[in-house]
């Protein structure tokens, strides 16, 4: 009875925690322009190859404060070629930051992608990032591009650039 009465308790309280969590709210519409540098290697004997992108990411809440899904379009630098990238991204909130009495500092979360590259470029990985007062997004990700054999390592910092959505209050 008592553990029935304290998962019944967890609950209500992890569901009052997420109505007044303001990280990934519901109905959100958000764009990041993301700046990205880093390297491309083969964990062997040839050079690593320096790697620099531009990306737009656009995402919505699928889960409300928990999960955005969108599309990651870019171009990028490495081995003196211009090239671009395109495909899916996931977010999943793992910790909202707390200011204590000045609201939501913003949240960490782990984001999966997979990107289609013009130069042949088949990239699956994904990265932890900070998202500090729902304006900078930094980070670092880690992609294994499992058609040509490299893995691609870069840190990044993303500036939003959509309308922030204001919440009322009560």
């Amino acid at each position: 009875m008592k553990n029935g009465l304290l998962i019944i308790l967890l609950l209500f309280v992890q569901g009052v925690s997420h109505a007044q969590d303001p990280e990934f709210p519901a109905k959100e519409f958000i764009l990041h322009l993301r700046l990205q540098s880093g390297m491309v290697t083969r964990f062997n004997a040839s050079p690593e190859l320096f790697t620099g992108s531009v990306q737009l990411v656009p995402q919505v809440t699928l889960i409300p404060n928990r999960v955005r899904v969108g599309i990651i379009a870019g171009g990028f630098y490495t081995a003196n070629k211009l090239q671009g990238a395109f495909g899916p991204t996931v977010s999943v909130k793992l910790v909202s930051l707390s200011l204590k009495n000045f609201g939501s500092g913003g949240n960490i979360h782990l984001a999966v992608d997979h990107l289609w590259g013009s130069g042949g470029q088949r990239l699956l990985g994904g990265g932890f990032y900070a998202d500090l007062l729902n304006r900078i997004v930094i980070g670092t990700a880690i992609h294994r591009d499992y058609r040509l054999g490299s893995w691609w390592w870069q840190g990044s910092i993303a500036f939003r650039v959509s309308r922030v959505k204001r919440i009322e209050q009560p």
